[in-house]
């Protein structure tokens, strides 16, 4: 059996969700996939071959928890991704870790319970770094950074303070969805654009977890795609160990010199949204890839007719 790991409240929003489980099943066999709530205690972990984790949205408030259950379900069974890659990927301060190795990222200061809170000038975005779909993120004008972050440190949460990127309000945010393919190397699924979500403080969510989002197809630019496999090349990112899929959110970015060029916003490892629907195909490249993957490692002999994937 494999599970498509997800949370009650986050089911019915995971676009995602029941596509894959119809790819999957298509090639696994109907009874051969299931989707399950990451904290159903009447679950017996280790009779499942292998688990994705897909929308465990929640999670952002039960942390240690979750932590926990990640830990527990990699040592009975095969998680995708691994703990090791959970863990490092649940808080944002990784992009401290990307920076370290020149990475280029929006302009952040981390600030922890107990830290000074810095002077800003201008808008900027406050949110904490851990955090799903911008839950918790605010857009603020200078004089309401200090009590937004002091919100975020009165819930025992840490925030991060990064000035607002214009740019985003005009051309959005790409974002660049990989798989594994069967060399271990990821490569490049589709791209989709992300419209920007604070646009002002008045925010559309979608249902109690997380923001609209504004999601179109676009192909991205020689210079976003060789940023986002850049962060997949560092150093730490391989660190890790093996990744079977990966998203790399790349925004415009004005520098002071007048010039153009793009940061990372986020590295999601645990959850992303792939929006499949925006080329149908996808969901079938991942259900390939992942079917074969399993194959490769002996997990399981079940896995239903030949898969089709090229690469």
């Amino acid at each position: 059996m494999i599970g498509l790991v997800t949370a009650d409240v986050a089911a019915p929003l995971d676009p995602d969700l029941l596509p894959l489980a119809e790819a999957m099943r298509s090639r696994l066999g109907d009874e051969a996939v299931a989707i399950v709530s990451w904290d159903d205690a009447s679950i017996a972990w280790e009779t499942f071959a292998a688990l994705i984790i897909r929308s465990p949205w929640d999670y952002t408030d039960r942390l240690d928890e979750f932590v926990g259950w990640v830990e527990h379900v990699d040592a009975v069974t095969t998680l995708v991704n691994a703990a090791d890659v959970v863990r490092w990927s649940t808080d944002k301060r990784y992009l401290a870790d990307l920076a370290a190795e020149g990475v280029p990222i929006a302009p952040t200061a981390f600030v922890a319970p107990g830290d000074v809170i810095p002077t800003v000038e201008g808008v900027h975005v406050v949110k904490p770094t851990v955090g799903a779909g911008s839950s918790g993120a605010r857009r603020c004008e200078q004089h309401e950074v200090a009590d937004h972050v002091a919100l975020l440190h009165g819930q025992g949460r840490t925030a991060m303070v990064q000035p607002y990127l214009d740019l985003l309000d005009e051309r959005g945010e790409t974002a660049h969805c990989f798989i594994i393919n069967e060399g271990g190397t990821m490569t490049l699924s589709h791209a989709f654009r992300k419209g920007a979500i604070l646009r002002s403080t008045e925010v559309e969510q979608e249902g109690d977890l997380f923001a609209k989002e504004d999601i179109s197809g676009r192909v991205p630019s020689q210079e976003e795609l060789a940023l986002a496999e850049r962060v997949l090349a560092t150093e730490i990112v391989r660190s890790l160990g093996e990744v079977f899929f990966a998203r790399v959110d790349v925004a415009p970015y004005r520098q002071a010199d007048g010039t153009d060029s793009h940061v990372v916003m986020e590295l999601e490892l645990i959850e992303p949204s792939f929006y499949f629907m925006i080329d149908p195909a996808t969901v079938g490249l991942f259900a390939d890839r992942f079917t074969n993957w399993l194959r490769r490692r002996g997990i399981t002999s079940d896995v239903g007719a030949s898969t089709s994937d090229e690469c």
